[in-house]
């Protein structure tokens, strides 16, 4: 078998504050409520690609994009394990008219099946805020996860889809995924929202094999495109898990990016390090 070489993938973004005319425009075949969201996984990515899922509650699962199959990874780095996944997300900053100052994880409530880890609950960011309410729609290959909750002014709409043309199968093969995310302001009152995401450089990792080595991350602006360029300069061009990818914003707005994680430091670090940050 020769394995694809190029592993590029977009993801390309961007948030409106009139989610009604982005709702009314994609197809819906099938609506699941918030009873029947856990078990969901859309792929999305174009054919012979790989793809990544979109849950029934909005999260992104299964990087499957390095040539084998890799159900339930989540790209995390350091501190594998399923009790500490940190792998890719989407987060929401919210101030309301009032001054009021709230985050929330752009995905509705985790399974309880999570919690019921021998080293305590296994989702993916299990302890950051999540919406309250979510409920799935589907016309595949299109999936839309609507978020609400009762204490916060703004409804999103979470939308994720792949170039898919009936027998066209080079417009349907382009390694692709794109998120829309929706924002509709249900209060009388001005907000101000920040939409921000996040992806680990793993590449040369694939959940089972390979190590990510002298990865770089390189930010871009073009055409109105900006974003994120993953590389790397250590991993063997000619390993499966070899590529590039991109992390693409097709904002309108101002986008502010950093290409990397402040670096964590242990108290006990911070003891002997004056200048250090505890994270």
């Amino acid at each position: 078998m020769k394995y694809m070489k190029i592993m590029v993938l977009f993801f390309i973004c961007y948030s409106e504050l009139n989610a009604q005319k982005r709702d009314s425009v994609w197809p819906i075949l099938k609506t699941y409520d918030q009873d029947h969201i856990q078990k969901i996984k859309m792929p999305v990515g174009g054919i012979g690609t790989g793809t990544i899922s979109l849950t029934g509650r909005g999260s992104l699962e299964d990087w499957e994009i390095m040539n084998r199959p890799a159900k339930g990874f989540n790209p995390t780095l350091e501190n594998r394990g399923p009790a500490k996944q940190k792998g890719p997300f989407f987060a929401m900053y919210i101030e309301d008219g009032e001054g009021r100052k709230q985050t929330r994880l752009l995905e509705g409530p985790a399974d309880e099946a999570s919690y019921e880890g021998a080293w305590g609950a296994n989702s993916n960011h299990h302890g950051l805020p999540r919406f309250g309410k979510a409920t799935f729609k589907t016309a595949y290959p299109f999936g839309q996860v609507l978020l609400s909750d009762n204490d916060l002014p703004v409804e999103v709409i979470v939308g994720a889809f792949n170039p898919l043309i009936p027998g066209n199968v080079d417009d349907s093969s382009i390694p692709m995924a794109i998120l829309n995310y929706s924002v509709k302001n249900t209060s009388e009152k001005d907000v101000i929202i920040s939409i921000a995401g996040t992806i680990q450089n793993f590449i040369g990792f694939d959940g089972t094999r390979g190590k990510a080595i002298k990865n770089k991350n390189t930010y871009r602006e073009s055409d109105g495109v900006k974003g994120i360029h993953y590389t790397t300069a250590g991993v063997d061009p000619g390993s499966e898990q070899w590529g590039s990818m991109s992390f693409v914003s097709l904002n309108d707005e101002e986008t502010t990016y950093r290409t990397a994680w402040q670096k964590m430091v242990s108290r006990w670090d911070k003891r002997r390090c004056a200048t250090c940050t505890t994270v």
